[in-house]
């Protein structure tokens, strides 16, 4: 009989004491709260994930401090019959809009963002290629400097400017000069491209070194010749994946 009542004593013991090996008051548990071990088991979760998608489109720039400027026979002329352009003839086809230099402008946008400038004179140029190279030659006779119906408001805003232009009597044409000297250009990064024939790239960028302050960094330009304009994107890409530059 006393064998009974001590087992019963014991057991009752063993019933009462916590199940799972319960921790004694005043002391911390070594498992972590039961939040944070379900967190655990839960798959990571990415930042892109998270976060809406980015767009890739061309409209919202990603690098809002480069300026894409260039100057075209295409936007600076009047064609009274667009219809009447051989689009085959090179000479003919650059008269067109867009212009030689705006493509390759447009091409680098797609790659760094920046906003673009087509520089544009108060009077045009005469749509006959003859007659336009002509006016051209005496404008760089008189070392003249054609007003321009196109400004950049924000200029100060730029770090990183891309100056696109043809060559033309083997130097940069001369409404490029008035739009070089009517801005201060102190400290900035300028990125001449360059459309051409078989001058190439001529005395363009000398030229364009001694109109730019003595501070200014010149990078590597581009030159395309005039008949491979259209076929030149990827020659573009790699120019600018080449160029020590920051666009994000």
């Amino acid at each position: 009989m006393k064998k009974t009542i001590s087992f019963l004593l014991v057991l009752g013991m063993l019933l009462s004491l916590p199940a799972c090996g319960g921790t004694p008051a005043g002391q911390s548990s070594s498992a972590p709260p039961v939040s944070s071990r379900v967190t655990e088991d839960l798959p990571a979760v990415s930042s892109e994930e998270t976060q809406p998608e980015q767009s890739q489109s061309v409209d919202t720039p990603a690098g809002s401090n480069i300026l894409i400027a260039y100057f075209t026979w295409a936007d600076n002329t009047v064609v009274e019959d667009p219809g009447s352009v051989d689009a085959d003839a090179t000479t003919s086809a650059s008269v067109l809009v867009p212009g030689n230099a705006a493509k390759l402008a447009a091409w680098i946008q797609q790659e760094v963002g920046g906003d673009l400038h087509s520089i544009v004179v108060e009077e045009p140029y005469s749509s006959d290629y003859d007659e336009c190279l002509d006016r051209a030659a005496d404008e760089k006779a008189d070392n003249a400097r054609p007003a321009l119906a196109s400004h950049v408001d924000n200029m100060e805003d730029y770090d990183i400017v891309f100056l696109g232009f043809p060559n033309w009597w083997y130097t940069l044409p001369m409404p490029v000069l008035t739009f070089v000297e009517e801005y201060d250009w102190s400290g900035k990064t300028v990125i001449p491209f360059v459309t051409h024939g078989t001058g190439g790239l001529s005395s363009t960028i000398q030229d364009l070194t001694a109109a730019l302050p003595e501070d200014v960094t010149i990078l590597e330009p581009i030159g395309v010749y005039r008949p491979d304009v259209d076929d030149s994107q990827p020659a573009v890409q790699e120019w600018i994946e080449n160029l020590d530059i920051d666009v994000s």
